[in-house]
């Protein structure tokens, strides 16, 4: 029971910090589902969590959001080469890759422990990024509310093990 108590505390945090943006941009009453460290070969790199309407469970055609808490620095130009190679990993080539990712080179920032990015999406076809609760840039490209938060969520992802985990699955 303590071990329980100990969780939820520890969670609220999280959900409480993110909900507010999150919320305003799209994700009615947004409440994290999830919460899960992300390593690379044992190195922590960010806390991934997932937030829904109210806390619902996951559906790929309502509003969410994801948050990540980076647990170490990683310059602007890291985060979006990884984020434009992991879309294009996913979906092959794409005619709109090029102008995504001047999108995100002008919208991401460099992360430092403790930074917040939170993908919002309120639709399949929207994107807002927020950093650390203040929005950055809103993307409308095909579908990129899906196709930016499968690098993530989707069964094909690096991880479907955290993707379940994610998902509350």
């Amino acid at each position: 029971m303590l071990k329980l108590w100990l969780i939820a505390f520890l969670a609220l945090p999280l959900a409480a910090g993110a909900a507010p943006y999150v919320s305003r941009a799209g994700v009615p009453d947004a409440r994290a589902i999830s919460d899960v460290p992300v390593t690379l070969l044992g190195i922590p790199l960010y806390t991934a969590a997932l937030l829904t309407p109210s806390g619902r469970p996951f559906r790929a055609d309502a509003p969410h959001a994801l948050e990540l808490t980076y647990a170490r620095s990683f310059s602007r130009a890291r985060l979006v080469r990884s984020t434009v190679a992991e879309l294009a990993r996913l979906e092959g080539p794409q005619p709109d890759h090029a102008a995504i990712e001047a999108k995100l080179a002008t919208c991401l920032k460099p992360v430092a422990e403790g930074d917040r990015l939170a993908a919002i999406a309120p639709s399949a076809a929207r994107l807002t990024l927020a950093f650390n609760g203040a929005p950055a840039c809103t993307l409308t490209e095909r579908n990129i509310g899906a196709r930016f938060l499968a690098i993530w969520l989707s069964p094909n992802s690096r991880s479907a093990a955290t993707s379940r985990k994610l998902k509350g699955l």
